[in-house]
């Protein structure tokens, strides 16, 4: 949408083919966000040394997308589940 960002969350093998006047005229940011070394990271949850659960505040079910992103902007608010069914409710 003009004035949204997007999060590139990927590496590519190639160079990618797009076109970018709709990102200038819209007025849209595209941030990148580079991954850690998995396989310590995997480890750590399979030890349970991470937990995950604690970093999530609430879930909600796709048809209350508004009031999850206006509950995600709150203070103390670490991270908000979207998910295509379900109950909203505060994180186990």
């Amino acid at each position: 949408r003009p004035r949204g960002t997007i999060v590139l969350k990927s590496t590519y093998a190639e160079v990618p083919r797009i076109n970018l006047a709709s990102l200038v005229v819209n007025e849209v940011s595209v941030v990148g966000s580079l991954c850690g070394p998995f396989e310590p990271a995997l480890r750590l949850l399979a030890e349970g040394r991470v937990k995950p659960a604690a970093l999530v505040s609430a879930r909600y079910p796709l048809s209350e997308a508004v009031e999850a992103f206006e509950r995600a902007t709150g203070a103390g608010t670490l991270k908000v589940l979207l998910a295509p069914e379900g109950k909203k409710g505060q994180a186990p």
